[in-house]
């Protein structure tokens, strides 16, 4: 499986972990909230210019937040949709499960990013399991544009 069908995948997951609704993240990236939600559901598939779309708003978003607001998106872009590779099968379904379980709150306006992050790395360090490579390689490097835009025009040798 591809970043783009990884990405599809994981979306509703990624856009909660932003705080996004479905029409905050379609405006941001010039589509209609029906779009997002088809993607999401799986009605329609996810193009590589949307892909790209995406990436582009979501690595903004990172570099323009302070760090302590997007460790959890940076780990779930990373272990879900950059490289999976990296993670064993039960360390990404722990990260799915963690992330699912707080990233509602945000979306909720419940509580913030910056408060989720907190948690998220208390609970993250606390998983058994995870490699500590795998997770200081995540929370250690910003999202940049050469590796995920790499792969999305053809090029292998990005990373």
């Amino acid at each position: 499986m591809d970043e783009i069908a990884r990405m599809q995948e994981n979306l509703l997951l990624i856009r909660r972990t932003v705080g996004w609704t479905a029409e905050e993240f379609g405006q941001r990236i010039g589509v209609t909230r029906q779009t997002i939600n088809n993607i999401e559901s799986g009605r329609s598939r996810l193009t590589k210019t949307q892909y790209i779309a995406m990436r582009s708003i979501l690595d903004a978003e990172v570099l323009q937040s302070p760090p302590e607001e997007t460790e959890m998106l940076r780990l779930v872009l990373d272990a879900l949709v950059d490289h999976p590779e990296d993670y064993s099968a039960e360390e990404r379904a722990r990260i799915r499960e963690k992330a699912n379980m707080l990233a509602p709150s945000i979306l909720a306006g419940a509580t913030t990013r910056a408060d989720v992050s907190k948690q998220w790395l208390k609970d993250v360090g606390a998983l058994a399991g995870l490699s500590a490579g795998a997770l200081l390689g995540a929370l250690g490097v910003s999202v940049g544009l050469s590796s995920w835009l790499g792969k999305a025009l053809g090029g292998k040798r990005w990373r």
